[in-house]
């Protein structure tokens, strides 16, 4: 009997899904019923068989949260051809970083817009803001935030550094709940949020995003459903904004439509929703990167 046989015989069968079987697995019978149930049984013997769970973020029945609906990226900018990638640099993401395929949607949708200003919350390497930065027209540019560096621990932004679209970077190091977001109030075609996994920084984060984004624009929101803060903070937005959850994707997207959305946007932070701005007890630091 060959090894593919031996893998396919009832009895390994039965002894894997077995193994597969824990407290977990009864937990979702009693709460969700016997379909996802037998999912998360498929998708635990899946993991212990050594393969991993695929990029499904969307297919996954057992996740009870799972809130926002998932839609095509089609569904959100049917005006623009999905089909080719544009070119997208540094290809391969450090664990956890925006996916290739995920760039590239941020690439489409800049090079359709064609934007003025982008703002980003967490630079990090800089990877996700070179991209932006490669798509911009001349003229434009993005507007990136983190922390500043830490001297022998960790370097923001070094993929850009020695890129010539590091001209349309503007690099500002600052605690984002303390960043005076009131000079870009409005300003902002396209924000993309990838700061903060944990309270108060979300909340800190959505307010800054809310403050800078021109009405009609759009929102971005990164590891939705890879991270457990912003999946819950973000489900909670998701029951009063039209906010969509990408498919295939750890991206949420939120156009700020002008009218009755954008106009909740700002009742929402007016209201106190994502609490009072913090006290700034320095004035962040700003490079602007020059050629």
């Amino acid at each position: 009997m060959g090894s593919n046989q031996r893998a396919n015989h009832p009895v390994q069968q039965t002894l894997r899904a077995l193994s597969s079987l824990n407290v977990n697995a009864l937990r979702v019978l009693l709460r969700s019923g016997i379909g996802p149930a037998l999912a998360y049984i498929r998708d635990t013997h899946h993991l212990y068989s050594g393969y991993g769970i695929p990029w499904k973020y969307n297919k996954l029945p057992w996740r009870p949260n799972f809130r926002i609906e998932s839609v095509p990226v089609q569904t959100l900018f049917p005006a623009i051809d999905f089909t080719r990638s544009p070119e997208i640099l540094h290809l391969m993401p450090r664990d956890l970083g925006v996916m290739p395929h995920e760039l590239m949607i941020l690439a489409h949708v800049i090079r359709y817009l064609r934007p003025e200003r982008v703002i980003e919350f967490g630079t990090a390497e800089g990877r996700t803001a070179l991209n932006i930065a490669h798509h911009l027209p001349a003229e434009s540019e993005v507007v990136t935030l983190d922390f500043a560096p830490i001297p022998g621990q960790n370097d923001v932004g070094y993929y850009y550094w020695d890129h010539p679209a590091k001209t349309k970077i503007k690099q500002i190091f600052s605690d984002v709940g303390l960043w005076d977001s009131a000079p870009y109030s409005a300003s902002a075609e396209i924000v993309f949020c990838d700061a903060c996994d944990q309270q108060p920084c979300l909340s800190a984060e959505a307010a800054q995003a809310f403050t800078v984004v021109k009405p009609g624009g759009v929102i971005f929101r990164h590891d939705y459903l890879t991270a457990e803060g912003p999946t819950l903070f973000w489900n909670e937005l998701a029951q009063e904004l039209p906010i969509r959850h990408i498919q295939d994707t750890a991206l949420l997207c939120l156009h700020a439509e002008q009218g009755e959305v954008y106009s909740k946007m700002k009742r929402m932070l007016q209201s106190g929703r994502f609490g009072a701005p913090r006290a700034r007890a320095e004035s962040p630091l700003v490079a602007k990167n020059q050629a």
